[in-house]
């Protein structure tokens, strides 16, 4: 039986050859040792990442991806995602015929996968940090804005939580009401009036202190969000691109919530608590009532945070919320209920995972916890009403 030279070559190297294989293995390891080491450094200097990096460098990567993804009115995230997947499936097919023809041996073919493997992690990982994720290192929001440490009463969290359920419902009339004087359409807004409300919003708001300003792309809805919804996903933020992207399929009086959320990360809010927090400043302190429903319908967590500790207050207030309000609400839950499954699990561990690696120790918790950030700026202008 003859023996081919790569056979041949794997048996016998020279110490030198060695030394060769051993660089092929120990390079494409430098990039993630490069983003380990400078997500380590960044971790230990919030001050100066935020100084630096999310104030100074950062709008500038991100006016440069949105001039070009502001050129095209799809979402180009899903485009590369496409033609990466069909990349994919097109070289595993053609190297399970190389390897069944016998042109190439598995054990060749797998190393050098996982070879390449590592160096598209390594890279993509520092890549990644370079272009958004240092941003997760930054100043946390509630201790730039003077909320942590603050502590509602349970008094003052009632009294916010009222104020809240009575915003639900007087927005959500505003919004229908203004909606039937201006003609029959399904919502009372387009989503291209929605974004230039948000986008409005941000220049303006204070609390923002001119992170808002600037030039940012628009929102883009996903194609097939069908499938988006079967991951549970409303929205996601892509870094690489510098898109936010909002599932279409889901509720229209959840899409200015989520378009808000997604340009929070998009304008270097990377935690999801801040994102969340955000999005309800946005939308409460609009012109519209329908993006202020859309914000308050949102923060009715604020309210379920007494539905442990006085259930009967709770159960009242919660029939103060409105017919209209409460069957959006069961819209909500019944849509999100007809796509529930294995896939969604899935995603949501995926994302625990993906959030724990950037230093967010609560994981996918870190969603709800922009019920202090929300009780924290009630409390700021209970406090400046007062002065």
């Amino acid at each position: 039986m003859s023996t081919t030279r790569s056979e041949r070559s794997d048996r016998d190297v020279s110490p030198s050859g060695k030394k060769t294989v051993r660089l092929r293995w120990l390079m494409p390891l430098a990039p993630l040792a490069a983003a380990f080491l400078l997500q380590a450094l960044a971790s230990r200097n919030p001050q100066l990442v935020e100084r630096y990096y999310s104030r100074k460098l950062f709008p500038l990567i991100i006016y440069a991806f949105s001039f070009v993804n502001g050129l095209v009115g799809f979402s180009i995230t899903e485009l590369v995602i496409y033609l990466l997947s069909a990349a994919l499936v097109g070289t595993l097919i053609y190297q399970a015929r190389e390897i069944y023809l016998g042109r190439k041996r598995f054990v060749a073919m797998l190393r050098t996968d996982l070879l390449a493997m590592v160096w598209v992690c390594g890279s993509t990982t520092l890549l990644f940090l370079l272009v958004w994720g240092l941003n997760y290192q930054r100043e946390p929001l509630g201790m730039k804005l003077g909320f942590s440490g603050r502590m509602a009463s349970d008094e003052l969290l009632k009294m916010i939580s009222e104020n809240i359920v009575s915003e639900v419902n007087s927005n959500y009339d505003q919004a229908h009401r203004t909606a039937a004087l201006e003609g029959p359409r399904s919502e009372p807004l387009s989503r291209a009036q929605i974004y230039e409300l948000i986008e409005s919003a941000y220049r303006i708001e204070p609390l923002l202190a001119g992170a808002g300003a600037g030039l940012y792309g628009p929102p883009k809805p996903i194609y097939f969000s069908g499938l988006m919804s079967r991951l549970g996903l409303s929205g996601f933020y892509m870094p690489f691109t510098g898109e936010p992207n909002f599932n279409a399929a889901q509720p229209d009086f959840d899409v200015p919530y989520v378009m808000a959320h997604e340009k929070a990360h998009q304008h270097g809010f990377t935690r999801e608590d801040e994102a969340n927090f955000i999005a309800f400043l946005i939308c409460v302190n609009s012109t519209h009532p329908y993006l202020r429903y859309s914000g308050y319908l949102n923060a009715l967590r604020v309210v379920g945070a007494l539905a442990g500790s006085d259930p009967e207050f709770y159960g009242n207030l919660h029939e103060r919320i409105g017919k209209g309000p409460r069957n959006d609400l069961q819209t909500r839950e019944a849509f999100w209920a007809r796509n529930a499954g294995p896939a969604r699990e899935l995603a949501h561990q995926v994302n625990d995972s993906y959030l724990k690696a950037n230093r967010i120790e609560s994981g996918t918790q870190n969603y709800n916890e922009d019920v202090a950030l929300i009780v924290g700026y009630y409390l700021m202008r209970l406090n400046s009403n007062r002065k």
